[in-house]
């Protein structure tokens, strides 16, 4: 596996720096560069850290849940993934969290793959401690919104984690050779762990790796197999035992299994979300700061980033180190920077316009082979690129959409709450005996008559716009610098409503703006 491989989260990118303390003796990640081949950077953590997240928590959870119902999977990976280790890894912390799991050897071994997990970056110690529950890497989650969250998460990282993984292939034979011999039998192993279980004896799960086996065609047969089997033998529920075929698509064809019946398909599709981006942010915080405007700033450009790496959760933290905020120019260099080469695959990919395929359970067939070499999945409802690289292109509008729905997503309830704000101010402000407080709000809502077909109520004082707020603004007694916040809200909001992102210098303006009372001087 080179520093290009975009699943390759725990590769440490050649001429990176590291940083053992943050000065106070607590342990931090090493610094994220961008390699020098131009791989890109990744997050330096061990893998444990990635399965503490929201997504891939809740992922293992319904595959724990079918399995310990004593229903067999099927689980898929795209083809990346299963290349690096990191499938390995996630089915090894399934098998951590249930009894009685026998891994069976597999017939032979991918020898493309990443660093083992012994050779990859740890978390720093602070993160894999048990009793890191209020601070992880110096930074204290007393007062992040992420703290409570976290500190549940923290806590399980640096448990160890019994292996699942066979020691090694073994000589070619039949999957149904090498369970039978993981069970010490001599008989057929599918009936042999039906009478097991029969007898009263607590089930087992058998993980079947199907990327190290020879014979797609065996292992769905092995499945329909034990399905029917187990059904046959009267077992139910938990006491019925159960399998575990992890594969990729070209490994386990889904024509081959024909109808499994009682058995369930998991696809990792869907999985990573954006509050996994803001957690893996929020565990390598950018250390505390006194000025309200900017630390909105960076909750702006953690939203950007969040934004723009979308499902490529492996650069989010590489893009942040690489960009604290600025222009479109300057997002798209930084971005430059940390991507990976791009597959020819994803050049040619055409996202899919229609919106249900980004809801669906399982990848569409129109998007099946683009899903299974990696370069595209489902990420906050709609179909993404893995990685960035069309945002590269200035002639594209992509990541001037993108940057506004981030800017949006953080700028328009605070712009709500200063209206409202305002509005509260409204009366006091009036300039007495010269307006009154009807005259205000006839003359606020004086810009929707244009609009209003007669049937529509017009809006009361506490729905006004800020537009509304801003025509009759001369009505009122207000300062330079409220009008100045005025007139920055009127147009940040206008701004994002045309889908254009605020420039830097704009967004720097708007952050005093929604952090400065309307009474200040």
């Amino acid at each position: 596996m080179t520093a290009a491989d975009p699943w390759a989260l725990g590769a440490e990118p050649r001429g990176a720096q590291s940083s053992d303390s943050d000065g106070r003796g607590a342990q931090v990640p090493k610094a994220r560069v961008p390699a020098a081949d131009g791989g890109g950077a990744t997050w330096q953590g061990d893998d444990e850290g990635l399965a503490q997240l929201p997504g891939p928590r809740r992922h293992l959870d319904l595959l724990e849940a079918d399995l310990l119902s004593g229903r067999s999977c099927v689980w898929y990976f795209p083809d990346p993934f299963v290349e690096s280790g990191r499938a390995d890894f996630f089915v090894d912390e399934l098998a951590h969290r249930i009894d009685g799991v026998i891994a069976v050897p597999g017939a032979v071994s991918l020898t493309t793959r990443g660093p083992s997990r012994s050779e990859r970056v740890q978390l720093p110690e602070s993160l894999a401690s048990p009793d890191a529950t209020r601070s992880v890497g110096g930074a204290d989650f007393q007062d992040d919104p992420y703290g409570d969250l976290l500190s549940d998460l923290v806590v399980a990282i640096g448990a160890e984690r019994p292996k699942a993984s066979p020691s090694a292939p073994v000589p070619a034979s039949t999957l149904q050779d090498r369970l039978a011999k993981e069970l010490g039998v001599t008989g057929d192993p599918v009936v042999a762990l039906a009478d097991q279980a029969a007898a009263g004896l607590a089930p087992h799960t058998v993980f079947v790796r199907c990327w190290n086996e020879t014979s797609h065609e065996e292992a769905a047969r092995v499945l329909r197999v034990a399905v029917a089997t187990f059904h046959e033998a009267g077992l139910s529920g938990r006491a019925q035992p159960r399998f575990l075929f992890a594969a990729r698509a070209g490994d386990l064809p889904r024509h081959v299994l024909g109808d499994p019946g009682r058995s369930s398909v998991h696809w990792w599709w869907k999985v990573w979300n954006r509050l996994d981006t803001e957690v893996l942010m929020a565990w390598r915080s950018r250390g505390h700061t006194d000025n309200p405007a900017g630390a909105l700033l960076r909750r702006v450009t953690d939203a950007v980033v969040a934004e723009v790496c979308g499902p490529d959760i492996d650069r989010a933290l590489a893009l942040r180190d690489a960009w604290g905020g600025g222009d479109l120019d300057s997002l798209r260099a930084a971005l430059a920077g940390v991507l990976p080469d791009e597959r020819h695959t994803e050049a040619e990919y055409e996202p899919s316009v229609r919106m249900s395929a980004a809801h669906a359970w399982a990848p569409d067939p129109e998007i099946h082979d683009a899903w299974a070499d990696g370069s595209v999945d489902s990420w906050d409802g709609r179909i993404r690129l893995v990685h960035g690289h069309r945002l590269l292109d200035s002639r594209s509008n992509e990541l001037r959409v993108l940057v506004c729905h981030a800017q949006n997503r953080v700028l328009l309830p605070l712009i709500e709450e200063a209206r409202t704000a305002l509005i509260h101010l409204v009366p006091e402000l009036l300039r007495k005996g010269r307006h009154s407080l009807e005259d205000f709000c006839a003359k606020a809502r004086s810009q929707y008559k244009n609009r209003n077909d007669g049937t529509t109520a017009l809006p009361d004082l506490h729905e006004l716009e800020i537009g509304g707020l801003s025509a009759a603004a001369y009505m009122l007694n207000l300062t330079s610098p409220q009008r100045h916040r005025l007139r920055s809200l009127h147009t940040a909001r206008n701004t994002l409503s045309h889908r254009t992102p605020l420039g830097h210098e704009d967004l720097v303006a708007l952050t005093k703006v929604l952090t400065t009372d309307w009474t200040a001087k």
